[in-house]
């Protein structure tokens, strides 16, 4: 598959392509390739491509309300990556999707989803907080890291003023690459830069791909850590995403609110929020990560 431009589209990022169907009803798709400053795929990628083609093989009167989904191998950006998707039901009211990511033949991901048609039912929600300031007045990450440059170490710097999809606003001045004090919280405001079709899969699975910008660096603010610390390494292991609203715009302002319960033998367990500026709470996140010392 071609590798894109720096200055990349999500809708074509995450426009997989069919490569084979065959009677045995296995799937598969070839994901676009990106150019990283590491050398290694972003997770949120990953993820966000392995869930469109999923998604692909579900009518369109179903869509997805939970993905689960582990980290196995770094992927590469030099080598295509294929989506092979099984579907494991087809239901009246669920579809169940199991999707294998394979690079060079070996599996670098695993993701299964299931997906529901709507229906109605009892609802509610947890409030957003009444003290979150509104994102059009906050810097976002690429402004903060103009402003702090001479604490960034170059390549970190260089790293974030690459193009990014994503705009992210955290809240307080408090980006994932920079020290501030110790707490067990974070916030951001996020949406996609592009104006974006009315598809619901493909909203869903931005959504995906914008859990994984921030989350893993909530377990490390308790310890004054950050992902970019050379003394330790960090990584994503398993990730789920729960999409509660019908209708998810991500080219509109999002709240993100992480926290992490717990952090022990190597591992940080992170959680997130996510809302509208209205206050609807329209998925739930949490995530373990890889934070071992070296």
């Amino acid at each position: 598959m071609k590798e894109l431009p720096a200055t990349y589209w999500l809708t074509e990022l995450l426009d997989v392509k069919v490569l084979d169907v065959d009677a045995s009803e296995n799937d598969e798709f070839l994901g676009h390739r990106l150019a990283s400053s590491t050398g290694r795929v972003f997770g949120g990628q990953v993820l966000a491509q392995a869930l469109m083609a999923a998604s692909k093989t579900v009518s369109a009167d179903k869509l997805v309300h939970s993905c689960h989904n582990y980290f196995i191998r770094p992927g590469d950006c030099d080598h295509d990556i294929t989506y092979k998707v099984h579907r494991d039901l087809d239901g009246r009211n669920f579809s169940n999707r199991r999707v294998v990511a394979l690079q060079n033949n070996k599996p670098i991901f695993n993701l299964i989803a299931s997906f529901q048609g709507e229906s109605d039912g009892y609802q509610h929600q947890i409030d957003m907080p009444a003290d979150i300031p509104p994102p059009d007045n906050l810097l976002n990450e690429n402004a903060l890291a103009e402003k702090h440059k001479v604490s960034l170490p170059e390549h970190v710097y260089s790293m974030l003023n690459r193009y990014r999809s994503i705009e992210v606003r955290p809240i307080n001045e408090e980006a994932h690459f920079l020290r501030s004090d110790k707490k067990l919280s974070q916030a951001t405001w996020f949406k996609a830069k592009e104006t974006l079709p009315n598809t619901a899969s493909l909203h869903r699975a931005i959504l995906a791909y914008a859990t994984d910008l921030t989350l893993l660096s909530t377990s490390g603010r308790p310890h004054g850590m950050l992902w970019m610390d050379e003394n330790v390494a960090t990584a994503s292991i398993d990730h789920t995403v729960w999409f509660h609203a019908n209708d998810i715009k991500t080219d509109q302002w999002l709240l993100y609110l992480m926290d992490t319960p717990w952090s022990g033998n190597g591992r940080g367990l992170n959680r997130g929020s996510i809302f509208t500026q209205s206050g609807e709470l329209v998925a739930s996140v949490a995530q373990e990560g890889l934070i071992r010392i070296k």
